[in-house]
């Protein structure tokens, strides 16, 4: 993998490499997959009739569509940050799956789209960040930048 230099935008100049290119696919399918998934979802597919949809859009969908415009750019602090999202939206999922009766093919989908984001998105911004050169220095190396500091 190479390191690029210029940090200046990077992420929208610097080469990348084909599997990162496969994982920010896989990350934005599930991410956009969500966001189109969400409203019918919500309003049409839910089993209560009487439920506020509105209000489990503003919960789950809302925040979502804010880190669109970073994804689509290649940001791999987005990448990284949306992680958060897709996490408050699993806790809907999981629960989802535990507590309804009925027919769960559609709450099946919403878990696939999320884990496809959460793979996608986790694993871009890894290796991501690594081409750009923004990965957390090591310790080992840490320390001896320190020793070399403090005996100078």
């Amino acid at each position: 993998m190479h390191k690029y230099e210029n940090l200046q935008n990077a992420y929208k100049d610097a080469p990348m490499a084909s599997f990162v290119k496969k994982l920010k696919l896989v990350g934005l399918t599930g991410y956009v997959g969500l966001i189109l998934y969400y409203p019918p979802l919500f309003l049409f597919l839910s089993p209560d009739v009487n439920s506020l949809a509105y209000i489990s859009l503003c919960l789950f969908w809302l925040p979502m569509t804010l880190a669109l415009k970073g994804l689509f750019q290649g940001n791999p602090f987005t990448y990284a940050w949306s992680n958060f999202v897709i996490m408050w939206c699993y806790l809907h999922g999981l629960t989802a799956l535990w507590t309804f009766e009925g027919n769960k093919w559609f709450i099946y989908l919403e878990v696939l789209l999320l884990t496809m984001a959460f793979i996608g998105n986790t694993y871009f911004a890894r290796y991501r960040g690594r081409e750009l050169g923004l990965a957390l220095p090591k310790i080992k190396e840490l320390k001896e930048s320190e020793r070399k500091m403090f005996e100078e």
